[in-house]
C-alpha cells in the first residue's frame, strides 16, 4: 500500500504576488481614469495627436522628456505585469529575467524585487532572496512586506547553517597583491532541475542530513560531508523499493526464493513519510538471518564479526535511542542486546545497515553502503535456505519447547553460568549494560568437558564444526586456546546448538 506523499512547497511565501498584481492593476487604472482626456496616449499606446483632430492639434504639446518618461513607465508596469503572469504558471527563471531588466532600469521597483525573492525563495536560496529583501528596504524603507522577507530568509539562513565548523581561512593579499578576474555568479539549479533524490522524506533526512542527523558522527569523518550525504540519499532513493521488499521478507520470515522484482503480499512501502508504528517490526532473529544468509556474519583469523556484535551496532543506533528515550524510564544497559524478540524498525534498520557498512568495508561512506547493498544484499539475500538444522530449529513446535517456562528458565541458567564460572574470561569492549553476554568456544568447551558430553563418536573437532557453521566463524582451534576467547555465541544460537548435537546424538544411537 503506497500513502500519498505531502506537496512539497518550493517557496516561503513571504509576499503575496497576487496582492501585488492587483496594487499595479488597481493604480493603472486610477491613471488611466485622472488622465483620460489629458494624455494623449490611450491603453494600447495609440496617440490621438496623429488622429489629425484639429482642436487636439491645437493642444500645448507635452515635452519630449514626458513622452520618453511615459512610455518607459508602461513598459517596465507592462513587464512586471508579464512577470506577475509568469510566477503564476511558476515559470520562475523567466518571470526573474525580466525583472531584472527592470531593475537595471529602475533598481527601486519594488514588485521586480518580489519577483526576484520569490525566484530564489523557490530555489531555496535565502542568502540570495534576504539581498534582495535588504535592497528593497534601503528604496521602500515604510513597505513591511520587505522587512518581513527579510527576517523570514534570515531566520532559514540561522536554521540550517552548519554549526561547530571551521570557517575557511581568507588570504588577505588575495585581492591586493593579484587582480584575478572573477566568473559571473551562476545561479544554483532550481527544484525542477535537481535529481529526484536531492530530498527524501523527512524520516529519511533525519537519518543522513542536518539539523538531526542521526549518523553525524560518521559523517564528520568524510571529507567531503555535502557530497556524501547527496551519495546516501542516491543509494536509498535507488534501492529503496529493493529495502522495503527485503525487509517485508524477513519481517515475515519467509523462506522461498523471491524475485526481487516482484512486490510481496502485505508489503508496505515506506517512503521517508510514514509512521514508524504502521506496522509489526521484523524481530532481531530476522536481522540476524540477513547478516548469516548474506554472508556479513564472519570470523576469520585477524577479524572477527558475529552477530553480537551487529547486535550491538543495532541497539546503540542514535534514532533508536532517540526515539526510546522519550520514556523516561528507558534505559539501554536493561535490556538484552541479543533477545530473539527484540523490535526492529525499518527507519532503525536503515542506520544499522550503514553502520554495518562501515565495520565492514572499506572506502568512503557511500561507497561502503553501495557496495553492502551491490554485493552482500542482492546477490545472497531472499533465497530459499536447505540446510536441515537451520529448518528445524525454525519449526514452530521446536521454537515452543524453547519457549516455555521450565526449559527456558533451565537452558538460560546454564547459559549464563557458564560464562560466568570461566576464570579466564576476557574482558570485552563495546559491551551494552550486564546483559550483553555471549559464549566463546572456550565456554562451550568448558560445558562439554564439565558435563562428559564427549565420546568416541562426538569430540571437540564435532563440536568446534557445529559451532562454526552456526556463527559463521572459520578459524578457530578444536581445544580450549586463547585465541577462541574472540569468538560469539549469543544465547538463540546456543539453543540451536544443543538441538544440533542433540539431534546428532540421536542419529549415532540409532545406528
Amino acid at each position: 500500500m503506497q500513502r500519498k506523499v505531502p506537496e512539497e512547497r518550493l517557496s516561503l511565501d513571504t509576499v503575496d504576488l497576487r496582492q501585488v498584481e492587483d496594487d499595479m492593476f488597481s493604480s493603472d487604472d486610477s491613471a488611466s481614469a485622472s488622465d483620460a482626456g489629458e494624455n494623449h496616449w490611450d491603453r494600447n499606446g495609440a496617440s490621438s495627436v496623429m488622429g489629425g483632430d484639429a482642436s487636439t492639434a491645437r493642444r500645448p504639446a507635452v515635452s519630449d522628456a514626458a513622452n520618453v518618461s511615459a512610455k518607459v513607465d508602461e513598459l517596465e508596469q507592462a513587464q512586471m505585469m508579464q512577470a506577475l503572469r509568469l510566477v503564476k504558471e511558476e515559470n520562475m527563471s523567466n518571470a526573474r529575467d525580466l525583472a531584472e531588466a527592470t531593475l537595471n532600469v529602475n533598481p527601486a521597483n519594488a514588485p521586480a524585487l518580489f519577483v526576484n525573492a520569490a525566484e530564489c525563495e523557490s530555489r531555496q536560496d535565502w542568502s540570495e532572496a534576504a539581498r534582495f529583501f535588504l535592497v528593497g528596504l534601503s528604496h521602500n524603507s515604510s513597505d513591511p512586506n520587505m522587512e518581513q522577507g527579510f527576517q523570514t530568509n534570515v531566520d532559514m539562513l540561522r536554521a540550517q547553517r552548519r554549526r561547530f565548523g571551521d570557517r575557511p581561512l581568507i588570504n588577505k593579499w588575495e585581492d591586493v597583491l593579484s587582480f584575478k578576474p572573477k566568473a559571473m555568479a551562476e545561479r544554483p539549479p532550481s527544484p525542477e532541475d535537481k535529481p529526484p533524490w536531492h530530498r527524501l522524506g523527512p524520516i529519511f533526512e533525519e537519518i543522513v542530513a542536518e539539523p538531526v542527523c542521526h549518523i553525524k558522527d560518521l559523517l564528520e569523518s568524510q571529507q567531503d560531508v555535502d557530497h556524501e550525504t547527496m551519495e546516501l540519499r542516491r543509494i536509498i532513493y535507488q534501492n529503496l523499493p529493493y529495502l522495503n521488499q527485503l525487509y517485508a521478507y524477513y519481517r515475515q520470515d519467509l523462506n522461498d526464493s523471491q524475485n526481487d522484482e516482484l512486490p510481496l503480499p502485505g508489503q508496505v512501502e515506506h517512503d521517508g513519510h510514514d509512521p514508524c508504528d504502521d506496522e509489526e517490526p521484523m524481530d532481531l532473529h530476522g536481522f540476524w538471518r540477513i547478516l548469516k544468509e548474506c554472508k556479513i556474519a564472519m570470523g576469520n583469523v585477524k577479524v572477527k564479526m558475529p552477530v553480537a556484535v551487529f547486535d550491538r551496532i543495532h541497539v546503540q543506533g542514535k534514532r533508536r535511542l532517540t526515539r526510546l528515550q522519550q520514556n523516561s524510564s528507558f534505559d539501554v544497559a536493561s535490556q538484552d542486546p541479543h533477545a530473539r524478540s527484540l523490535k526492529v524498525v525499518f527507519y532503525d534498520w536503515i542506520e544499522t545497515l550503514i553502520r554495518t557498512a562501515v565495520l565492514k568495508l572499506q572506502g568512503s561512506l557511500s561507497q561502503r553502503f553501495e557496495a553492502l547493498i551491490k554485493d552482500f544484499l542482492r546477490p545472497f539475500a531472499m533465497r530459499k535456505q536447505m540446510d536441515k538444522g537451520f529448518l528445524e530449529f525454525q519449526m514452530q513446535e521446536i521454537q515452543e519447547i524453547f519457549q516455555e517456562a521450565y526449559v527456558a528458565e533451565k537452558t538460560r541458567k546454564a547459559f549464563d553460568y557458564y560464562i560466568s564460572s570461566y576464570k579466564a574470561n576476557k574482558v570485552k569492549k563495546g559491551t551494552v549494560g550486564p546483559l550483553d553476554l555471549a559464549m566463546s568456544f572456550n565456554h562451550i568447551h568448558s560445558i562439554f568437558e564439565k558435563t562428559e558430553g564427549f565420546d568416541p563418536n562426538f569430540g571437540v573437532k564435532k563440536l568446534m564444526e557445529s559451532y562454526c557453521k552456526i556463527t559463521c566463524d572459520s578459524d578457530l582451534l578444536p581445544q580450549e586456546h586463547p585465541n577462541n576467547q574472540n569468538s560469539e555465541m549469543v544465547y538463540d544460537e546456543f539453543l540451536d546448538l544443543l538441538l544440533r548435537c542433540c539431534r546428532w546424538a540421536e542419529a549415532e544411537s540409532t545406528r
